[in-house]
């Protein structure tokens, strides 16, 4: 799998593997994190795209029908005698056909010969359904039969049938064009609306999948993309820790593993769109009871925390150390315990599953040494038994070389591509590289996170006398 993307946020270009653990590394303020928030934007719901495309275009045949339904209404209450109007039997036939894959098939067909310059059978499917929806309408009125109503006004219904018709030519339901759309929403929501760089008039993305298909899209005044986006895999983004006491909410306790995967996306202490939708989802609280592999992790996370986070319905999130009888609440948590404890309740009730994609900003920043060792350790499990493409950004040579480590001793490098970013103070350009597969890439790299403390070190032996 493969990322590349030009004129992203603070990014001007980078070319990005994304095959295993990636890790994205620099000092601050150079743009680590704008890798992770574009893919997190491009990929985000795109493996539900199927079942989001249907609903869309469901809500926009639905739409039509309802605008386009004001004279069936009036005229049938005109010539029924109807004193009341059946807006509770209008609307379910108007969704009716809206869900009518047929319906919308024939629609498209239809919008396609006319782009082609065809016309025939096309046309009279769809002047079929509308002749259908036509009747169907005026039976929710008709006490005598359709057909004497129909007679009494079959002109002007027939010339309402040719109008609609018409009128669907320009119902957008082109797959391309809606993917646009969403992708552009994706990218506003991520980066506020800046998600082109400064100064800049065009931003691209290019996707390779798993199986070598390239997808292009192009971010400016008018957004292209040259082909629909496929991918079966989630996408989630652990930004802070502090999810951990969001999760607390008794709100969400019966949808735990929809409510994290909500929170796990760039911004969500600034979100609240889709609280509504989650909370009134019918979902239990998974457990991942059935795979031995992720048990094994989780247990390794335990054992290393000295406890786990378990939900109580009546207070919320509480972490329940073997060694204190009584749990602690989650505000009374540390940050550091809050990093691992999310991760393990995260597997553990299945909110990431295997081959999903996750995205970790700056993970060991409240982070022992020791437990950055051990959330490395995890990952490259993870990576390897439950075959998950990981991106880490980091500033930490201690957190980045125990990754490395354990990547080695794993028997995984060949799944660890490691990145370089670079800003030039001068002419204000980020430059990402690929330090992998350079002979001394790596060790450059450690180089430049340590200097800091070297620095440190210079200043005391000079006080000290230890250089001379």
């Amino acid at each position: 799998m493969k990322f590349e993307i030009k004129n992203i946020g603070a990014i001007e270009w980078a070319d990005i593997d994304i095959d295993g653990i990636t890790i994205i590394a620099g000092e601050n303020n150079v743009g680590k994190s704008t890798v992770g928030k574009a893919l997190y934007a491009f990929l985000h719901d795109m493996n539900s795209w199927k079942k989001t495309y249907d609903d869309i275009c469901s809500s926009k045949i639905e739409r039509f029908l309802y605008q386009n339904s004001s004279f069936l209404e009036d005229w049938c209450m005109k010539i029924s005698g109807a004193k009341r109007r059946r807006t509770g039997r209008a609307d379910q036939l108007q969704k009716e056909f809206s869900r009518d894959t047929n319906f919308r098939v024939a629609i498209e067909d239809y919008q396609i010969a006319e782009e082609d310059g065809r016309k025939g059978d096309v046309k009279e499917n769809v002047n079929a359904f509308l002749l259908r929806y036509c009747r169907d309408y005026i039976s929710l009125y008709a006490k005598d039969g359709v057909e004497a109503l129909w007679q009494q006004g079959e002109s002007e219904l027939q010339e309402w049938i040719d109008k609609a018709v018409e009128n669907i030519r320009s119902l957008e339901l082109d797959e391309r064009a809606i993917q646009i759309q969403q992708l552009k929403q994706s990218f506003q929501e991520v980066f506020n609306f800046q998600y082109r760089k400064i100064g800049t008039l065009e931003s691209q993305i290019s996707f390779t999948d798993d199986l070598g298909r390239t997808v292009r899209f192009v971010v400016s005044g008018n957004e292209d993309l040259d082909r629909p986006v496929r991918v079966y895999n989630s996408v989630f983004f652990i930004e802070s820790p502090k999810i951990y006491d969001y999760l607390s909410n008794t709100r969400f306790g019966h949808v735990q593993k929809e409510y994290l995967r909500y929170l796990m996306s760039p911004n969500i202490f600034k979100k609240g769109n889709q609280l509504n939708k989650i909370e009134n989802q019918e979902y239990a609280v998974g457990q991942n009871d059935g795979n031995k592999k992720i048990n094994d992790i989780s247990e390794r996370l335990v054992n290393v925390m000295g406890g786990r986070a378990e939900f109580l319905q009546k207070v919320g999130l509480e972490f329940k150390d073997k060694q204190i009888a009584e749990p602690i609440h989650s505000v009374n948590v540390s940050t550091g315990l809050k990093s691992m404890a999310l991760l393990e309740y995260a597997l553990r009730i299945s909110a990431i599953e295997e081959g999903d994609i996750l995205i970790l900003d700056e993970p060991e920043i409240n982070l022992h040494p020791e437990w950055q060792v051990e959330y490395a350790k995890t990952l490259v499990k993870l990576q390897k038994e439950f075959h998950l493409k990981i991106l880490v950004t980091t500033h930490s040579p201690y957190f980045m070389r125990a990754i490395e480590c354990f990547s080695d001793t794993n028997d995984t490098m060949e799944q660890l591509n490691v990145y370089r970013v670079c800003k030039d103070k001068g002419l204000g350009k980020t430059s990402i590289e690929n330090v992998s597969y350079t002979e001394f890439g790596i060790t450059d790299l450690y180089d430049e996170l340590s200097a800091p403390l070297e620095e440190l070190e210079s200043l005391l032996d000079k006080k000290y006398g230890m250089d001379e």
